[in-house]
């Protein structure tokens, strides 16, 4: 069995915790870009979804304006 001293298992627990911090403070980075990312791609997908909204709802206004709904006013 080895015997170490003290102050070199200190030593290796203190890098030991300064590479823990230093993953996640890179975990941190990574996971915030992923947030970012997929928050534009799903604000790009919604503008995209609006916009063919807005194609339908503008079709569905033209047939409403050429269509001829008769009503009680005509037959008197």
């Amino acid at each position: 069995m080895r015997w170490v001293k003290k102050e070199e298992v200190e030593k290796q627990l203190g890098e030991i915790l300064q590479l823990m911090e230093q993953i996640e403070a890179k975990m941190d980075d990574v996971i915030d870009h992923v947030v970012k990312e997929t928050c534009a791609e799903q604000q790009a997908h919604i503008q995209k979804v609006e916009k063919q909204l807005d194609a339908v709802e503008q079709k569905m206004d033209e047939k409403e304006t050429k269509q001829f709904v008769p009503s009680k006013l005509h037959f008197v």
